[in-house]
Order: structure tokens, then C-alpha cells, then sequence
């Protein structure tokens, strides 16, 4: 009986090993974001689903962003870059992307924002923008 006691107070000595999580929520477009966390609590992965607008209408699109980010520390990370994707019609997007996130009180918050430049046989055709957008995401 004392054997088990203290195997018992042993395993509750040995600290919780975190395990990965997916946090799911809202941009305030209304549109999707999900924040996945690895076994070490970091972020490893966010998608934030969007629509920017154009001149001549608009952009919807989503973006992933994966490690290793620009700032990525245990309850905070920031990401930007250049990308650019097909878009059918012969078309071309070349999106500049910027992400920030904080968790606080379990909830992770941040902004999102894009700027969007179309082409199509490499001539221009439209811009496009989302400036700053709020999103939140709770633990799922």
C-alpha cells in the first residue's frame, strides 16, 4: 500500500506535458481563423480566411502561415511575407501578407492585414486591400 502511495506522489511530482492544441474562431469579416500549437505550447501553424477589396470588385482568398515565424515566442508571434498564386483565367496574385497574435486570458487575438496586386500575361489589372483586421480564436 505505501508502494502505490508513493508511486502515486510520484506521478503527480512529474510536470503535465503539454500536447498540441487547435484554437478555431472569427476574423471581424466573420470569416475563419485556426491557430494549431505544437507540444511545446508555440504556435506552429495559422490560417486566416479574407477578402480584400479591389477597384474592380474583390479578392477572397485564405493564408497559412507555418513556422519558422519573424517573432515567435510562447504566448506571442508575428509573421509577413510574399506570395504569389494562379488564379483561374490566366490571372496571377501576388499577396503581401502580415499576421500578429497574443494569448491572453485562453483566448488568442490578433490582427490580420494584405495588400493584393492581379495580373494577367503580366500586365497589371487591379489592387486589392484588407487594412487591419481584428480575429480571435478560443481552445477547441
Amino acid at each position: 500500500m505505501r508502494a502505490l502511495a508513493l508511486a502515486l506522489a510520484m506521478l503527480v511530482a512529474i510536470p503535465a506535458v503539454a500536447g498540441a492544441e487547435t484554437w478555431r474562431g472569427k476574423t471581424g469579416q466573420g470569416r475563419a481563423v485556426a491557430v494549431r500549437t505544437g507540444d511545446n505550447d508555440r504556435v506552429e501553424r495559422v490560417r486566416v480566411s479574407w477578402k480584400a477589396k479591389c477597384r474592380k470588385g474583390s479578392y477572397m482568398s485564405r493564408t497559412v502561415f507555418r513556422r519558422p515565424f519573424d517573432v515567435g515566442r510562447a504566448a506571442e508571434f508575428e509573421d509577413g511575407g510574399t506570395y504569389r498564386v494562379d488564379v483561374p483565367g490566366g490571372y496571377r496574385a501576388r499577396h503581401r501578407v502580415f499576421v500578429r497574435g497574443t494569448l491572453a486570458d485562453g483566448e488568442w487575438t490578433g490582427t490580420f492585414r494584405v495588400r493584393t496586386r492581379v495580373t494577367r500575361d503580366g500586365r497589371f489589372v487591379d489592387n486589392c486591400r484588407l487594412r487591419r483586421v481584428r480575429w480571435s480564436a478560443e481552445r477547441v
